[in-house]
């Protein structure tokens, strides 16, 4: 069975924010990958945890000084047995709950199109719509602060952005459709990850189908069809699913959305810090 080897070199210190450790995710089960080792940075305090709600695991490193900057080594095996069930398993959080003026548009969408997977390619071309590709602060986006998924209905929206509604409205509809984080690799001759990305899996009368509607706008294609990497690249798959929660050392750390490396507080606050530089090495 072959392996790859990635390398997350954090660029800032626990100093920098104030944290006291740092959290990764160890990676998921899918048919084309599974984690394979695990290298810590030398001196470096290691304490595998996992999430009690869908069984993932993730790695809490606590520095032996706050300055000392941390590079480990991720290894994922070539193969696996595929996605767990419990991707699939709404987690009943505001941000993966459809208000109800959505829950009735999705069902109107998947309906008219005749249900079934015709149903699915629906909601996925609806959403495409909805969204032009771009980046946008936290706090603008159209469901901060809200207590469901809303309807949008014109805006720009990151890969979280669009999933975030995809999955909502997929689940409005009566459809299984799970949330999956990954590092992406590009054709980057260096070997960089582009940085982290997400997508949509979906899952109906035995068809398991990938949707990743932001890479195909990032390459300024309309014909959104259920096929990964329209953007050519290999993806790394980190965790699935939204709002994680893990125990370590007395208190609770939430992961909103579980992907690259978060700095860790005292009282469990995660603070996304600056990019790391993630590298395939092997």
């Amino acid at each position: 069975m072959k392996s790859s080897i990635v390398s997350i070199e954090l660029t800032d210190t626990a100093s920098i924010h104030g944290a006291v450790a740092l959290i990764a995710p160890l990676g998921i089960e899918t048919e084309f990958q599974s984690f394979g080792s695990l290298e810590t940075p030398r001196g470096w305090d290691a304490t595998i945890v996992a999430e009690p709600r869908s069984g993932q695991r993730a790695v809490v490193l606590r520095p032996p000084s706050p300055t000392d900057r941390a590079t480990f080594l991720h290894g994922f095996s070539s193969s696996g047995p595929g996605l767990s069930s419990v991707a699939f398993v709404p987690e009943g959080m505001p941000i993966t709950t459809a208000a109800a003026e959505l829950v009735t548009e999705s069902r109107k969408i998947a309906h008219s199109a005749g249900g079934g997977l015709a149903g699915i390619e629906a909601i996925v071309a609806d959403t495409s719509a909805r969204f032009s590709y771009g980046e946008v602060p936290i706090a603008q986006r159209w469901y901060f602060g809200k207590d469901e998924v809303p309807i949008v209905a014109c805006t720009s929206g990151n890969c979280i952005d669009i999933n975030t509604y995809l999955v909502a409205a997929l689940r409005a509809a009566g459809y299984e459709a799970a949330y999956l984080t990954c590092y992406f690799f590009d054709d980057n001759p260096l070997g960089i990850a582009s940085g982290m990305h997400c997508w949509v899996r979906t899952r109906h009368d035995g068809a398991t189908q990938d949707w990743d509607i932001a890479h195909f706008k990032k390459v300024g294609r309309s014909d959104i069809s259920a096929t990964l990497n329209p953007v050519p690249g290999r993806r790394f798959a980190l965790a699935f699913g939204r709002d994680h929660v893990y125990s370590w050392r007395g208190v609770e750390i939430r992961l909103s959305t579980p992907s690259r490396p978060m700095w860790v507080r005292e009282d469990g606050t995660a603070i996304w810090g600056e990019p790391p530089v993630v590298r395939l090495v092997e």
